[in-house]
Formats: structure tokens, C-alpha cells, sequence
């Protein structure tokens, strides 16, 4: 066995020991404070980065895939950044349907960074994504640069969204959008231990540690909105959303679709639709 791999397999194993209480918050009711804290290493330096990252190559990549089609489908943007990127599969995804685009991914784990363009080396799409370490509330490009901003199981990580709704709104152009995919805030407990005990025995663990902790601080609808009206931009969509994680169907999401008005004075949140999707 190579030095590389047994560094990865244990920093996979560390990673596991120390994201492990977080299989057991829901239902032994520890502090929340332990869960943000256990949840923050999901995306922050070695051995954390790696389980994350063992994690979405093998049980959440169909999600990138599937937001992935849908911005495609959507037609053809130039210029798309992903905030948060982790493992980058979303940029690689968006690049492999979509070679003319021009895909940017930004994290703030310069360790993840690695990982990423190691993915996108390992899918040939190296030399078609960029990916770059920095801080979502304060993204290095300029004004008015890309079409389309996205970030995928992101938000309920931000300590500040205000701010990087705004860093956002300043990289977008007019009538650029910013799509936002997170897990919702009103699971009950009843509905993940019962999406929890369809899961293989070695995907329970996992589950924990991601969804279920993550969950535990998102957003709900109305404080997106409030921020999305504070930041000056137009909702098009907020949509509950159910997409493929670990195998399986998972009703856990809302996805939100911002606008940037075309013109100062422009913003208007009358065309806000909500629904409740079982795409």
C-alpha cells in the first residue's frame, strides 16, 4: 500500500472520529453548539476535507449531477462560479455537459482545492475549470463578471449570509442569477430516522454526520427571503426539492433562484413563485 493511500485512509478514519457525535445529536439531544462544531470540520483542513470528499464521490455526486442538468438546461451561461466547491464535482459536472462554459469554483479549504482539480484532472476537465482558494463573503473577481453563481449545501455553513449574498450580488451581471440548493430547516425527526433506516448500515454513520447535522442550522424560507430583499435581489423560485442522496430519493431541500435586477431601481420580489416539487 502506497504512502498516499494510507494517508488518505487514515485521514478518512480520524475524519470519522471525530464527525462521529454527530450521529448521535438527534437523537440523545446533545448541544447544538457541539453539532456546529463537529459539522464545521465537513469543510475544513485535512483529515476533514478527505472524508468529505471519500464521501461525495461515492454518495452524493448524483445531487451536483442533477443541479448540474438543470442549469444547462436552463440554456447556455459563459461565465458560472460555484461558492463553496469542496471535491469541485458540480463545476465538473456543469463542464462535462456544457464544454463552452466557462466554470469557476472557489472554497475556502485550500486543502479541498487539491482535491478538486485532482477530480477534475481525473474526469479531463482540468484544462476547462478553474478552481481557487477563498472566502465566500469576499470573492476575488471582479464586478459584473459572471452570469450565472451557485452553491450547493453551502448556506447553512455561512456564520454571515447577509455578506455573501452581497459579494454575490457585486460578481454578478445584471439579470445574472444566483441559485442557492440547501437543506430545508423543517424535517422532523420522525421523517430522518425513517429516511435514515432505509440506508445501508454503512451509509448511517455518513448520513449523520452530513444531512441530519447539517440541517440542524439552516435556513428557513423566511429569513432567505429577508436576506434576498436586504441584498436587492429579485426572487424568481423557492421550490422544495427532492433529489437523489446516498442512493436514494430525499424530500430535504429547498432550492432558492435569485435575480440581480438589470437596472438600479429594478428589484422586485412580485414574481416570487413557491412550490413544492417532487423533481
Amino acid at each position: 500500500m502506497s504512502k498516499l493511500s494510507i494517508r488518505i485512509r487514515a485521514g478518512i478514519a480520524a475524519g470519522l472520529c471525530a464527525l462521529g457525535p454527530c450521529g448521535l445529536e438527534k437523537k440523545y439531544k446533545f448541544s447544538i453548539r457541539l453539532a456546529d462544531l463537529v459539522r464545521s470540520i465537513e469543510a475544513g483542513p485535512f483529515p476533514g476535507t478527505r472524508l468529505y470528499a471519500f464521501m461525495a464521490s461515492r454518495l452524493m455526486r448524483p445531487l451536483y449531477a442533477a443541479i448540474a442538468d438543470e442549469i444547462v438546461s436552463a440554456g447556455h451561461r459563459d461565465r458560472i462560479l460555484d461558492i463553496g466547491t469542496g471535491p469541485g464535482y458540480l463545476p465538473i459536472e456543469i463542464t462535462l455537459r456544457d464544454p463552452q462554459a466557462h466554470v469557476s469554483g472557489i472554497d475556502q479549504s485550500e486543502d479541498m482545492i487539491k482535491v478538486a482539480k485532482a477530480n477534475a484532472n481525473a474526469d479531463k476537465v482540468a484544462k476547462s475549470v478553474h478552481f481557487a482558494q477563498g472566502d465566500a463573503a469576499m470573492l476575488p473577481y471582479p464586478g459584473r463578471y459572471f452570469d450565472l453563481v451557485v452553491t450547493a449545501n453551502m448556506l447553512h455553513h455561512w456564520s454571515n449570509p447577509k455578506a455573501v449574498f452581497s459579494a454575490v450580488n457585486h460578481v454578478l451581471a445584471p439579470g445574472g442569477e444566483f441559485w442557492l440548493c440547501d437543506y430545508r430547516d423543517d424535517i422532523s425527526a420522525e421523517v430522518w430516522e425513517s429516511l435514515r433506516a432505509k440506508l445501508p448500515i454503512r451509509c448511517r454513520i455518513p448520513f449523520a454526520v452530513g444531512p441530519i447535522a447539517s440541517a440542524m442550522s439552516a435556513y428557513g424560507e423566511a429569513e432567505l427571503l429577508r436576506i434576498a430583499a436586504e441584498t436587492k435581489f429579485e426572487v424568481v423560485l423557492l421550490e422544495q426539492r427532492t433529489f437523489t442522496l446516498f442512493g436514494q430519493p430525499m424530500p430535504l431541500f429547498n432550492m432558492l433562484k435569485l435575480r440581480k435586477p438589470l437596472a438600479l431601481g429594478e428589484h422586485d420580489t412580485s414574481s416570487l413563485e413557491t412550490k413544492d416539487s417532487g423533481k
